[in-house]
């Protein structure tokens, strides 16, 4: 869907260079997206600001994942309604725009530019069309990135860089709205992403995060050559200039052994892994459309023990559609086994576009709140006392 909408008015704007605000709500991707787009703008001449109030552009980069992720970023697009004045473009993007883009574009007329994920790399073009010709544009296409949206040396922090490995999830669990507002998985050239991590070698940056909804999905094929995320770790494990490299996320269903013996022989690779297992129960992992049981999970994290001998990290989802208390309780065990170093434990909201959507939401907000503070206390309990693996 792209649509383009002339203004009831028409607007006069400066000459460059103008000034940027960026506003990020969400997860490290987004915080990547952000990064590269203000090293697109700046390319361009642009000027990129922390002042909301001198900028006149100002992009608000939102996350779907969660409803409370939405709310906070609608609060925010609320209060620029008492900014805009003739000679600011105020731009909706990210994850929201694409979730409930139409209806937001309908409902805040004071938005000039509504985009999804996929289309990010336009977004300076789209702008200048805004300036020129006095119009709105929506644009919520699902389409794959132009390579040079990560060309740009900008870093908002020289001390580590993430690096996107693949935008877009397959995996299609029943309470992830990703595959709908990323789109399915679209791995990077494999060349392209050394590329870029010899740019940050060259930045005088020498720790990076690998990102992807799921690293281990990570499949490029160039010609005859076959890379896998395995492959294409050992690829930056030998590049000169790095010396710490870390990955997210990885999905339990797919975590190899040739990962965890590679982890365990690099001096570059982080000893820790974030392990998402999202519930305990084999009921609700069946629900959610996992992949894995609770005893899978239990016997990948052995394995991780022994071979790795690191820390370990998790989300957790209490309050899923069907879970009853014999199911909480199966979660509240994994925590108390594993002992995990950190967890972000979350109250389920229902998401649209989700097969989970369409279920009834049978646990009540009390009850939601009541295992997600159990779950909390008990982390905080293994976190604070140092029993975290």
């Amino acid at each position: 869907m792209c649509n383009i909408t002339m203004s009831k008015e028409s607007k006069t704007y400066k000459n460059s260079p103008e000034k940027i605000y960026i506003r990020t709500f969400g997860c490290q991707m987004n915080d990547r997206d952000s990064e590269a787009l203000a090293g697109l703008f700046l390319d361009k001449g642009y000027i990129l600001t922390e002042n909301l109030e001198e900028a006149e552009i100002i992009l608000v980069n939102t996350c779907s994942v969660r409803e409370h992720a939405e709310n906070r970023a609608l609060s925010f697009v609320g209060t620029l309604k008492k900014l805009k004045k003739e000679d600011k473009i105020i731009a909706l993007i990210g994850c929201m725009a694409k979730n409930r883009g139409k209806e937001l574009f309908e409902k805040f007329s004071y938005l000039d530019l509504v985009v999804s994920p996929s289309s990010f790399d336009k977004i300076p073009s789209y702008i200048e069309r805004i300036k020129k010709e006095k119009i709105r544009i929506i644009d919520l296409e699902d389409r794959e990135r132009e390579e040079y949206f990560y060309k740009s040396s900008f870093r908002f922090n020289t001390s580590f860089a993430y690096v996107v490995i693949s935008v877009g999830c397959s995996n299609f669990c029943s309470y992830c709205v990703v595959p709908f507002t990323r789109g399915i998985l679209r791995p990077r050239n494999y060349c392209d992403i050394i590329e870029e991590v010899k740019r940050n070698v060259d930045l005088g940056i020498k720790k990076i995060t690998l990102l992807g909804q799921n690293v281990n999905d990570y499949q490029c094929k160039v010609g005859d050559k076959k890379i896998n995320f395995v492959d294409l770790l050992r690829m930056i494990d030998k590049i000169d200039g790095i010396e710490e490299i870390n990955f997210l996320t990885s999905h339990p269903k797919n975590t190899t052994k040739d990962l965890l013996f590679l982890m365990a022989s690099s001096e570059k690779i982080k000893k820790h892994l974030h392990l998402p297992f999202q519930s305990g129960s084999n009921k609700i992992l069946k629900l959610m459309g996992r992949g894995y049981t609770k005893e899978e999970y239990l016997n990948l994290v052995e394995d991780y023990k022994k071979i790795v001998k690191g820390t370990l990290s998790t989300d957790v989802i209490v309050g899923f559609p069907y879970e009853q208390e014999k199911d909480f309780l199966e979660t509240k065990d994994v925590l108390e086994k594993v002992r995990f170093r950190y967890a972000y434990i979350f109250k389920y909201s229902p998401r649209p576009h989700t097969k989970a959507f369409l279920w009834q939401d049978t646990v009540s907000e009390e009850e939601k709140k009541r295992r997600h503070m159990i779950l909390l206390k008990l982390q905080k309990k293994i976190s604070l006392c140092g029993e975290g693996f």
